[in-house]
């Protein structure tokens, strides 16, 4: 059995490579970090020093701050965090380290180390000693800084503030003195490098979905003099935007995103007919996206792009697929050329982008040694004779070590790998199920994981026609959150519970044979799961108006008026019963199953087709439950009642 898998492994990287121009590994001798950890770490972010020699680690499930010296690929120092480093900036000379953390984030370490701050933060770390300078209190979600190129300001993404953040660095003690309101969850941000300009992905759109289908997703460019915003729309059905990059000349900014074909029934993968993968870019000059490209190969998809970056001399984009345990190294003005050119060799199945697999010539993709690739930095080094190389440092996220490759026109994994943690960290079933739930390799040629529709185990805001209930019946992507608690499952309650749903989702999104074990391990994951809290909550520690309307809604929601808690019942506010609560269209079956409400502030648009964009228009226009007779007034309590669960 064993031999069988290693050939049909073999047989597999032959004909990728023969066909598609991918670069296996090359040695993979691994050196062991000093002082290893006994638990697993999460590597996911880096930054290089700037003479290349230091490269700063963010680990987010052991909450530490790494510091590895490249020439000897080992782990020289570790620096316990307050809570889970959520990104990393770096100082000019290399004096400085920013780091936004979040205490906030859930991850499967049983041994977890508790945070000491009570809400995110953005650090200020002197490199030396390891010293925190100052810190300063961020919004929910807090992730991403970036140092602006006079190094006067800190921006970052507050993802579940729904903002841009400003730390102005030349008070002497720095703080938060702008929030630019953003889409919707804020993800990742680069500035130009005059400074004017502020990159900014936003994960999911922010729209109604019911009977649409033309819906994109879009990126916000922010004057950072001004601070007024604009933005360019993407392809329709673009979700998932996610890594962010500007050209050195400040001409170019790359975005990473998938591309949902939701208009069309789930009914194959191949091809990309459900989900594609993709590369953006937008012209800083005009501020037009001038173009998308496919990422993926025909039959070797590229699942989850995820981290960015470009050589300091512009010739190279390296970017991480984190579903398929490879790279793409890019020939950046190559690419530009090719897509003016117009050529397209392969037609595209679903969504659409300007040119698929036009980056075939360009680009070549390279495995790395561990599972999750997610977090890329470009750096440079100077050999002994004078040749200076370049190196992509890349972060395997669920395997905790980084890779190490050689960054030309034929790229090669180095095959120098620095282990950070154990050589074999030792999964419990909950970290094998998430690494499961984020890997591409579990569907039929690689196009999707089951983290494509359902970020962070939640939804991707996105209607699918998923068959399971029939036809020609859209519906939203629902939140994984405590759907092993709230039996049955979907909309309608077609599936039993949930354990089933993992395993059809399996066998008809994926078109794979679901494997128990791995089911088993997809189900504990899913079912550790637990909400975050609701951004409203700390809004209202600062506002007693807020407060006293939270509480008011609360009245409302559990007393005879609304009746809301005849239904929205227990500790997960679902009765799990089905009700025709006269919501379905002619084409849809009936009744539905009673969602619950728990972590409902981040699951817009509501309702099982997406109809309302807000609480407050499905109560008044929806007329949901008994509130017909409630003034504007009442609503709105009602409303910040249950995004407060």
């Amino acid at each position: 059995m064993k031999e069988g898998k290693m050939l049909s492994s073999f047989l597999k990287n032959l004909f990728v490579s023969v066909f598609w121009g991918v670069l296996l590994l090359s040695g993979n001798e691994k050196t062991p970090a000093a002082d290893l950890s006994p638990y697993w770490l999460g590597p996911s972010d880096l930054v290089l020093a700037p003479d290349g020699r230091t490269l700063w680690t963010a680990c987010l499930d052991s909450s530490e701050l790494l510091r590895i010296e490249t020439g000897f690929d080992t782990v020289q120092q570790r620096i316990l965090l307050p809570a889970s480093p959520t990104g990393l900036a770096l100082s000019k000379d290399g004096s400085r380290l920013f780091v936004t953390c979040d205490p906030a984030v859930q991850t499967m370490l049983p041994s977890h180390p508790a945070p000491t701050v009570p809400n995110p933060v953005l650090l200020c770390l002197e490199t030396e000693t390891g010293n925190v300078l100052w810190t300063a209190e961020c919004g929910e979600g807090a992730r991403s800084p970036v140092l602006s190129p006079d190094e006067r300001s800190v921006y970052l993404c507050a993802r579940f503030s729904n903002r841009v953040e400003i730390v102005d660095l030349t008070r002497e003690s720095p703080r938060v003195v702008h929030e630019i309101p953003m889409t919707r969850e804020p993800f990742a941000c680069a500035v130009t490098p005059d400074g004017k300009t502020l990159v900014v992905s936003n994960l999911l759109i922010n729209e109604k979905t019911q009977d649409e289908f033309f819906i994109v997703g879009k990126v916000a460019l922010i004057d950072t003099r001004t601070r007024e915003t604009e933005y360019v729309d993407f392809p329709n059905g673009t979700i998932n935007i996610r890594g962010v990059c500007v050209s050195p000349d400040g001409k170019f900014a790359y975005v990473l995103h998938s591309m949902g074909s939701y208009a069309i029934p789930t009914g194959q993968v191949v091809g990309g007919w459900i989900n594609m993968n993709a590369i953006s870019f937008i012209n800083l000059q005009t501020r037009e996206r001038e173009g998308t490209l496919n990422l993926d190969h025909f039959t070797f998809a590229a699942a989850n792009p995820w981290g960015i970056d470009c050589s300091a001399d512009g010739k190279w984009l390296v970017l991480t697929h984190s579903g398929t345990m490879d790279v793409s190294v890019i020939e950046r003005l190559a690419m530009h050329t090719h897509f003016e050119s117009g050529l397209a060799p392969f037609p595209a199945m679903g969504a659409t982008p300007d040119h698929a697999e036009d980056l075939l010539p360009t680009q070549k993709r390279v495995f790395t040694s561990g599972r999750g690739p997610r977090a890329v930095r470009i750096g440079t080094e100077t050999e002994e004779n004078g040749t200076v190389r370049t190196y992509a440092y890349v972060a395997n996220y669920f395997s905790d070590s980084i890779d190490r490759i050689l960054v030309c026109a034929n790229p090669f994994n180095t095959g120098r790998t620095i282990e950070l943690g154990r050589k074999l960290p030792v999964w419990n079933q909950e970290r094998l199920g998430e690494m499961l739930f984020n890997d591409g390799q579990i569907c039929l040629e690689q196009w999707q994981s089951c983290a494509t529709c359902h970020p962070d185990a939640r939804s991707d805001a996105l209607n699918w026609d998923l068959l399971n209930d029939g036809s020609g019946n859209p519906k939203s992507t629902k939140s994984m959150l405590y759907a092993h608690r709230t039996a049955p499952a979907m909309a309608v309650g077609v599936r039993k519970d949930a354990e089933l749903a993992v395993r059809k989702g399996i066998e008809m999104i994926h078109f794979t044979m679901p494997k128990e074990e791995d089911a088993r391990a997809i189900d504990a994951y899913l079912s550790a799961l637990e909400a975050r809290r609701a951004p409203i909550l700390r809004e209202a520690e600062r506002d007693p108006a807020l407060k006293e309307a939270i509480e008011r809604g609360r009245r409302l929601f559990f007393g005879p008026k609304t009746q809301c808690a005849s239904c929205h019942t227990g500790e997960y506010f679902t009765d799990r019963r089905l009700h025709d609560v006269g919501t379905a269209t002619i084409h849809e079956p009936r009744p539905f199953d009673t969602p619950t409400l728990r972590e409902c502030w981040r699951t817009a648009p509501y309702l099982h087709d997406g109809r309302y964009v807000t609480i407050f228009e499905l109560l008044k226009d929806g007329r949901h439950g008994f509130t017909a007779a409630l003034s504007d007034d009442e609503l709105s309590a009602l409303e910040a009642f249950v995004l407060s669960l």
